[in-house]
């Protein structure tokens, strides 16, 4: 029961991040993830944006011309320089979304796991 409710917990946590209107700092809901400011430093917040970017881009694409992309266009470069998210269809066609590579998947699983261990520590287990 108690791992039911830390389980929901964190994909409630999950969610929050998923529903960022804005890739923002200011947009990252820090205290209800259960962070104070003093805890979040510049490399916390760039691995939460990026995740914020590569997690849309995976679940619901983005234009290249969105709001969500302007606001949020140093780590759309940076994601999309370090082969996160593509506008890529195949090997000869581009789009005009932002899609999450194959590489963006599996480093959105593996910060996952990170995240989970900076903002829900209790309940991790190892």
């Amino acid at each position: 029961m108690i791992a039911e409710k830390s389980q929901g917990e964190w994909q409630s946590k999950l969610a929050l991040l998923s529903g960022v209107k804005s890739p923002l700092p200011r947009s990252i809901p820090w205290e209800k993830l259960g962070l104070i400011p003093t805890e979040i430093d510049e490399y916390l917040e760039n691995l939460v944006l990026l995740f914020i970017i590569v997690d849309r881009a995976q679940r619901k694409p983005f234009t290249v011309k969105s709001d969500f992309a302007r606001e949020g266009a140093l780590h759309v470069a940076i994601a999309a320089s370090e082969g996160l998210i593509s506008t890529q269809i195949d090997e000869d066609s581009w789009g005009k979304h932002w899609i999450a590579t194959p590489v963006g998947q599996e480093v959105i699983d593996d910060v996952t796991i990170l995240l989970k261990e900076i903002i829900h520590p209790a309940h991790t287990t190892h």
